[in-house]
């Protein structure tokens, strides 16, 4: 457990891991995390004292850990013991000859200091009509088209969460306040809610807005940081414990601090290693400095770009950037049943880590590393590697991906690994379809019905390796999503300039639409996808007329030559080829 009740109100104990972790051994002074935010009145969740983080060596009792921590008069304010792990305060007198006493006890692997982190979100004006990130991230794509089979939760580590939100009825479940506690589903500040909105709010309930994972996410409140926005270490090192041993899918953590702990890397090992995926904010200060957690191993650090996919002017880059999402105005719940618009690497990150949540709940076989793969695999090519790592995120490719390989975020010092962007292989950009007869060789806009139709594309494909691929479909409709989908076919590799060429027999009169898809997915082509598209009509068919002339005659018992009359088709093939019989009595 971290932290005495008795010594520290609002740090309770809890009841942290039971399952043994192999882990390195720590010991540090404790650090805040602190939500940017101005005018808030919330009082300050760091001690009085000077707080530190103090971790021993594997094997070392507790009563031993207890006497080393009484011999330089710390407090001991909580614990994790399946890390050996304390929680102190120092008195401010003495806190550098006590730390530095610690450092030289045997018992002793790591004594840090417990940091401030700081949410990284400030709220924007409200207004903003509608969700400009979600076709960004091809959310609309996915969106109807893509059913999650399972499920997963997404745990937001945060300043807890607002449950009693119209929007997020039925998205929240209970989870705990490693400050006071309680079940997290009251959020003093804001900030918590926030996220929860971005992440999960209910889609297509005839209010409010969308949630990126539209359809099979939850989110879990634990609450780290305190009313003003500021946790230090020791609660959030507890918080992601306690998300990992409550089978969160993913974990939130949406503050920074440019501090390195490696206690708090300890608990971010012991959460990837029992299969959560963690994301985290870059920070806000317009920055390359590397801010923690987004810097650690295992953690996908998170910047936030604008609607014109540029870097947004605040957010941090560098090595702790794993992939970037659009994090500028964007619309999310707010306390009291509204909704407001919020910009900062907060609302990227949010973004990200709903993406992978909504990943696991489409494949729940999908390992944490292989989540992390598609997440990176899939970006879009935006801004440079140092602004935006692997490129920004693609929701629906991502959800959609097959690829099965795992990748475990490095961190700072060096960044990556760099397994992304989508883009930069080959991709259909572009193609020029001319419709012709049956043969391909007269071109015509109109047909008569049950007539052979021939299509013939020239595709334009980008610079880049890779495999591009597209399909060729028929709609039997000047739209699409209104009408049928009557040929859809794949070609799997395709080059630049490549010709292809489809006949196919209309049955329906009306308008009809051939297009070229730049993806490999069946059904309905999303119009972001849609290259060279092109429409022409469909008439019925009108019977031929056959004038004999005459009047004819000739001897009895001997033919009579028919070389005069008239033939026409007003919607086929003129002159006729005419058979005639003659009934001669």
């Amino acid at each position: 457990m971290f932290r005495n009740q008795s010594s520290r109100p609002t740090w309770p104990i809890k009841a942290l891991a039971r399952a043994l972790f192999a882990a390195a051994v720590l010991m540090a002074p404790a650090t805040t995390f602190a939500l940017d935010l101005a005018g808030d009145s919330g009082s300050s969740s760091v001690p009085a004292g000077v707080p530190y983080i103090v971790t021993f060596a594997s094997g070392t009792s507790s009563a031993s850990q207890a006497a080393s921590l009484a011999a330089v008069g710390a407090t001991d304010l909580d614990s994790i013991p399946v890390l050996r792990m304390h929680a102190i305060e120092l008195p401010a007198d003495t806190a550098d000859a006590g730390a530095t006493a610690l450092r030289a006890d045997p018992t002793v692997v790591r004594v840090e200091s417990d940091r401030e982190r700081v949410a990284e979100a400030t709220p924007s004006d409200t207004g903003y009509g509608s969700q400009w990130s979600l076709p960004k991230i091809a959310w609309d794509d996915a969106f109807g088209t893509v059913a999650p089979s399972g499920s997963a939760t997404v745990a937001i580590l945060d300043t807890g969460i607002d449950a009693s939100h119209p929007d997020l009825a039925g998205q929240v479940l209970a989870g705990t306040s490693i400050l006071d506690d309680s079940n997290g589903m009251t959020d003093p500040n804001g900030h918590g809610t926030w996220m929860a909105g971005i992440v999960a709010a209910a889609t297509d309930n005839g209010e409010g807005i969308a949630g990126v994972a539209y359809a099979g996410v939850q989110v879990m409140p634990v609450t780290v940081l305190g009313a003003d926005g500021t946790g230090l270490d020791s609660d959030i090192i507890e918080g992601v414990v306690y998300a990992a041993d409550h089978g969160a899918t993913v974990i939130l953590m949406a503050f920074s601090n440019p501090g390195y702990s490696a206690s708090l890397q300890a608990a971010i090992d012991y959460a990837w290693s029992s299969g959560a995926v963690l994301v985290a904010a870059t920070g806000n200060d317009g920055l390359s400095t590397v801010a923690y957690p987004a810097g650690d191993r295992g953690v996908v650090g998170v910047s936030a770009t604008d609607s014109s996919d540029s870097l947004w002017v605040g957010s941090n880059y560098g090595t702790a950037t794993f992939i970037a999402a659009p994090g500028a105005s964007i619309d999310t719940t707010a306390l009291g049943g509204g909704y407001t618009a919020i910009t900062g690497t907060s609302a990227a990150a949010a973004e990200v880590a709903a993406a992978a949540a909504l990943a696991k709940a489409v494949d729940p076989t999908a390992s944490n590393g292989v989540i992390v793969g598609r997440l990176g695999e899939s970006a879009d090519a935006v801004g440079t590697a140092d602004q935006t790592g692997n490129g920004r995120l693609n929701l629906a490719r991502a959800i959609s991906s097959t690829s099965t390989t795992s990748v475990v975020p490095l961190g700072a010092p060096g960044g990556g690994p760099f397994v992304g962007p989508y883009v930069a292989t080959a991709t259909v950009n572009g193609a020029t379809i001319v419709i012709q007869e049956s043969t391909c060789t007269t071109n015509q806009t109109s047909f008569v019905v049950n007539a052979t139709v021939c299509a013939e594309a020239t595709i334009s494909v980008g610079s880049g390796g890779g495999t591009p691929e597209l399909r060729f479909q028929w709609y039997n409709s000047a739209t699409p999503s209104s009408g049928a989908l009557v040929s859809d076919t794949l070609y799997s590799p395709v080059v630049n300039n490549q010709v292809i060429s489809e006949t196919v027999q209309v049955t329906t009169t009306g308008t009809w639409t051939v297009l070229v898809c730049k993806t490999g997915n069946s059904g309905l082509c999303s119009p972001g996808n849609r290259q060279g598209t092109t429409t022409f009509t469909v008439t019925g068919n009108t019977a031929p007329t056959v004038s004999a002339g005459g009047p004819y005659s000739g001897n009895e018992g001997s033919a009579i030559a028919l070389n005069g009359g008239s033939a026409s088709d007003p919607d086929g093939p003129t002159p006729l080829t005419s058979a005639w019989t003659i009934d001669s009595q």
